[in-house]
């Protein structure tokens, strides 16, 4: 089950819903120009939840945010989504994930939250 953390902040409630978090790419094809010293320099603040410890794999959190504060309910959604064509990253590729039912845990219904604020 992925996780979900919550921060609050003065009178809102902060929901971190975890897409997914984990390996998607070699460090050396993630970021091309980067020199392999620079990985090494950096290793200790980036191993194990940025790069992997054994294979140079760069680790990325997909996520979106729930806001909550005074009955109402804000999501702002920066994950990758499913179904959606992302060559250029395997672990991103027609994604299959329950993201809806990740969200549902989280306490939202997009479809049926009459407190959730849509955007335009």
């Amino acid at each position: 089950m992925p996780d979900m953390h919550e921060t609050i902040l003065g009178d809102v409630t902060v929901t971190r819903v975890e897409e997914m978090h984990g390996p998607i790419m070699p460090a050396d094809q993630f970021f091309p120009d980067l020199p392999e010293q620079a990985w090494k320099d950096h290793r200790e603040p980036l191993v194990p939840d940025h790069l992997g410890a054994d294979d140079a794999m760069v680790h990325v959190a997909m996520q979106t945010w729930l806001l909550r504060s005074e009955g109402r309910t804000i999501l702002v959604d920066t994950g990758v989504g499913n179904d959606k064509s992302r060559p250029t990253v395997a672990a991103w590729d027609h994604l299959r994930l329950d993201y809806l039912g990740t969200l549902a845990r989280a306490g939202v219904r997009p479809e049926g939250d009459p407190e959730l604020i849509r955007g335009p």
